[in-house]
């Protein structure tokens, strides 16, 4: 029996806003987004990983009277450090090496329109400072420029980190943070809503079939059980790969309970599924040119170390010493919670057989931060 057959539906929230969906948990939220959207508030939105956040955020904007106007998402996390505030606030002719022209950022692109920033927990404490005067007054300064630009972008944020927490442990500034949350959406993770599984699977297994030109899969109640009893830890985006990969590999098939139990033994087993992979998107060379230059600032950052532990005088020798003593001395103390931080991410690796989006997802962190820490750290696999 297929899921048509079943009398599900996508809900009455797909057919006016194209969330997929009729749990109460989903319509209370999207009932506040339809409140918030006609303001010019603030939003935070908060949930697991793949719960949908960047799907609420373009829901808002385009019931806003912005709607016309751009929507210019950007992960935080997914931006080199060195790089964010470029990225966001622009750069003025000559403020680097290869700055022949001034650059427009992503604020002065969303004017009038709405950005979406997302991994909001990814922001240095440096960029915290300025995306809290754009938010007060509707100014920045470009990287390089002497004056302030004006700017009218509604900011919506996201994120699945416990912004609290990183207030008290400094991480994260208070006073951006009751900024950010003029009004908060905390989007529910696929365990609660439970009843809304059978609907993600119809359009899923519709989209697929599609897109890899199979024939839609058939899914028996036995199925659709023990698709509703597992806990996705990565919520819809993981079913959804689950059903892109079930799509390819059982095609032609009607799908019973075995056949999920088969790759749903348990959850260790999960990432030695199939995957499908997708093409990532070439990045232009001036991301590239401006990457090498983090680079190069860190170079200099290490290098400076060096200089100044020779210049040391109360230093102990270090006449015959390779850079690696230097830095590996005991004149560097490292940290007792570092050493148990190490332990937990080489398991972790170990645990995905070294796939670092799994890892990172499963340590609550960007792929960027996990890199960060992999070189720090001289992690091999």
């Amino acid at each position: 029996m297929s899921i048509k057959q079943l009398g599900i539906e996508l809900g009455p929230n797909f057919r006016e806003h194209n969330i997929i969906g009729y749990s109460e948990k989903i319509s209370e939220v999207v009932a506040i987004a339809k409140t918030v959207a006609p303001t010019n508030l603030s939003v935070l939105i908060s949930g697991e990983s793949g719960t949908g956040k960047e799907v609420f955020a373009q829901l808002i904007h385009d019931l806003s009277e912005r709607k016309n106007n751009k929507f210019i998402p950007i992960n935080c996390g997914a931006i080199p450090e060195g790089l964010i505030e470029n990225e966001l606030f622009g750069h003025e002719k000559g403020s680097y090496t290869s700055a022949t022209d001034k650059s427009k950022g992503y604020f002065e692109m969303a004017d009038k329109g709405t950005i979406f920033l997302d991994e909001i927990g990814e922001l240095p404490l440096a960029s915290q400072v300025k995306l809290l005067r754009v938010l007060e007054n509707g100014t920045f300064m470009k990287v390089g420029g002497s004056s302030n630009v004006k700017v009218d972008a509604r900011v919506i944020t996201a994120t699945n980190k416990n912004l609290p927490k990183m207030v008290a442990k400094g991480t994260f500034r208070e006073d951006l943070f009751f900024r950010l949350k003029a009004v908060t959406l905390q989007l529910p993770s696929l365990k609660e809503r439970l009843a809304d599984i059978p609907v993600f699977v119809m359009k899923f297994s519709s989209d697929s079939a599609q897109k890899y030109n199979r024939s839609q899969l058939i899914f028996d109640k036995d199925a659709l059980s023990e698709m509703m009893n597992h806990h996705w830890k990565g919520n819809i985006r993981e079913l959804k790969n689950f059903i892109d990969m079930l799509t390819v590999m059982e095609t032609g098939k009607t799908v019973t309970g075995e056949i999920i139990r088969k790759y749903l033994k348990t959850e260790n087993t999960a990432s030695y599924l199939p995957m499908i992979i997708q093409d990532e998107p070439k990045r232009d060379t001036d991301l590239i040119f401006r990457t090498l230059l983090e680079i190069k600032s860190d170079l200099n950052i290490i290098k400076k170390f060096i200089i100044d532990i020779y210049s040391d005088k109360d230093a102990p020798p270090v006449y015959g010493s390779n850079v690696k003593d230097i830095l590996t001395s005991e004149r560097e103390i490292v940290p007792t919670e570092e050493l148990s931080e190490k332990d937990e991410i080489l398991l972790t690796l170990k645990k995905h057989r070294g796939n670092r989006r799994r890892a990172a997802e499963e340590l609550n962190i960007s792929e960027r931060t996990l890199y960060r820490k992999i070189e720090k750290y001289g992690i091999e696999l």
